[in-house]
């Protein structure tokens, strides 16, 4: 769209309390969840010598490229700032020896992205990648960003953004 008109049409019949629901969503539980869970977390890594307890939050790569996501504004912008809020939580975390990082993941299939879950729970996705990798990414993908960052492997990482996303951060132009 090229039509300033069209395009302020179009994306004022959004309503407020969408964006508000996406950020309660995406953003204020993330926190909640994360200082409610800080001194359990705490106490949990004082178990074990030489190691830290970890909160491994899951936002999004739309939260980091700047296009419009297909016009998603307030999900990608809740996702921004949910990665921005964890690098918040690492920084202040940061003495009571509990890590924070963040895995922003690619096209992944979902309902989001794919449409209806089918009766195993699993989304088919009908479209081409166009990442390095050739492919969208599986369930083991994500599972194993998620394990590396809360295992011993990572006791070096805080306040790290991790993107599996089969290398499009690597290929695709910034605008996109």
């Amino acid at each position: 769209m090229s039509d300033p008109e069209a395009i302020s049409t179009h994306f004022m019949k959004s309503p407020p309390e969408s964006w508000e629901d996406t950020f309660r969503t995406n953003v204020t539980a993330g926190f909640y969840m994360s200082m409610a869970f800080l001194p359990l977390l705490a106490k949990g890594g004082a178990v074990v010598p030489g190691y830290t307890s970890s909160v491994v939050n899951v936002s999004s790569i739309s939260g980091a490229m700047k296009g419009s996501s297909g016009g998603q504004f307030a999900y990608a912008s809740s996702k921004a700032a949910f990665t921005h809020l964890s690098r918040m939580l690492a920084t202040t975390f940061a003495q009571t020896k509990v890590r924070v990082n963040v895995i922003a993941p690619g096209i992944f299939p979902s309902e989001m992205t794919g449409g209806e879950s089918g009766e195993d729970n699993k989304t088919e996705m009908d479209m081409e990648s166009a990442n390095p990798a050739g492919r969208k990414g599986f369930d083991s993908d994500m599972a194993a960003s998620i394990l590396f960052l809360a295992g011993p492997g990572a006791l070096f990482y805080n306040e790290q953004i991790v993107y599996p996303d089969g290398g499009v951060t690597l290929v695709q132009p910034a605008a996109k």
